[in-house]
């Protein structure tokens, strides 16, 4: 027999006082990424995504990465994440939302600084991630009350097994050249983001900033994939997908929130980069409360 002794003291990384709360757990298998997550953020939450199967492509900010069994995910609050489904192939993943999060020296549910790539592949860990994050959505999904206790354990060790490969393993985004302002895609989507639910035009957008039309699409379609009016389209939608599934707005009022003006075209244009439409994503997605089904589902 060999012993190890652990050591009586131990530098925690989150703040004390401060435990990350859990707040949802996603298990996003082959038929579900058919249906993709369109284009969103969180202001008051983290979300942690863990790559299973297959591959495909994830934008996180301003970057489009290719993505592989083993990657973890970070996204941190604000920051604009988007699937792919195009780029898909036979893809399936984990996921997690945690608040409350404090890490020392970081803002409020930032898991990683601004300074590090928010992908990394975990090749020592896989076997470990996958249980931990199968065993906290099963216990979410079909685990009883007294389950839940576990899961605050559970997703602290998750977060610190990630937090630590980062601060080993992370890859540093280059930085900014002295005197160098962010490029003028990442202010035309900046603009685009505060603006979305509002009438933008290709012409409006290029006076805005000066340029010509093709130039405006050449930035995005380089970059991203997608046109500019592809990713106001995918900035709406992605908005009402987390109205569906996190408020219970009526879909003719989440339809006006973000933009739309017509809840015609707004189905039609749900369905065209969800694969479903509002009221069935709404069904597929959560389990409503019995009592209030009839209300939530208008």
């Amino acid at each position: 027999m060999i012993l190890s002794f652990a050591k009586n003291t131990v530098s925690t990384s989150f703040e004390k006082g401060c435990i990350p709360r859990l707040l949802t757990a996603s298990n996003i298998t082959v038929g579900f990424s058919q249906h993709p997550r369109i284009l969103h953020n969180h202001d008051d939450r983290m979300e942690l995504l863990y790559i299973r199967t297959g591959s495909g492509s994830y934008i996180v900010g301003d970057e489009c990465y290719d993505i592989r069994p083993g990657n973890i995910i970070v996204c941190n609050p604000g920051i604009l994440h988007d699937e792919l489904p195009e780029h898909n192939r036979h893809l399936s993943m984990l996921s997690l939302a945690v608040t409350d999060l404090k890490i020392k020296g970081l803002p409020k549910n930032h898991l990683i600084p601004d300074t590090i790539k928010p992908i990394l592949k975990m090749d020592k860990s896989m076997v470990l991630m996958d249980a931990i994050f199968q065993s906290i959505f099963d216990s979410l999904a079909f685990g009883s009350e007294s389950s839940q206790e576990t899961n605050i354990y559970l997703t602290q060790a998750l977060l610190s097994l990630v937090l630590h490969a980062f601060e080993e393993y992370g890859n540093p985004v280059p930085p900014l050249a002295p005197g160098e302002k962010p490029d003028l895609l990442h202010e035309i989507k900046r603009y685009i983001d505060q603006n979305y639910m509002e009438k933008l035009s290709i012409p409006q957008i290029s006076e805005k900033f000066y340029i010509s039309q093709s130039h405006l699409s050449h930035l995005f379609k380089k970059k991203l994939g997608f046109s500019p009016m592809q990713y106001i389209a995918r900035r709406r939608i992605g908005e009402a997908q987390s109205m569906l599934v996190l408020s219970t707005r009526s879909i003719t009022e989440i339809a006006t929130e973000v933009g739309f003006d017509n809840l015609s075209h707004f189905n039609v244009q749900f369905k065209k980069y969800v694969g479903l439409s509002p009221l069935t994503y709404r069904k597929k997605y959560i389990l409503p409360d019995p009592e209030n089904d009839e209300e939530f589902y208008e």
